[in-house]
């Protein structure tokens, strides 16, 4: 969090100590995260003949959540911002 010139330290500091969450932003990236992981698993069986293990469905279901937050992170209005419309 102490990234110098990133919008994390702003909302460290707005937030005190909570994660901040968007529940519309996140939900609609989950789903297009969900979407691209069926899509590079369908290619990667097809492709390479790889037999999905019971590991795969639990880790790109977890690590999908883990990248659908960051990103939704990286989708946050900054708030803290001068208006572009002065």
């Amino acid at each position: 969090m102490g990234l110098v010139g990133t919008r994390a330290i702003a909302y460290a500091d707005r937030m005190k100590g909570r994660l901040p969450f968007a529940g519309r932003i996140f939900w609609k990236v989950l789903v297009v995260v969900a979407v691209l992981i069926v899509i590079a698993w369908a290619v990667i069986v097809r492709v390479t003949e790889y037999k999905m293990t019971s590991a795969d469905y639990g880790g790109s279901t977890i690590s999908g959540i883990i990248f659908a937050y960051l990103v939704h992170l990286w989708l946050l209005p900054e708030e803290d911002s001068p208006s572009k419309e002065e």
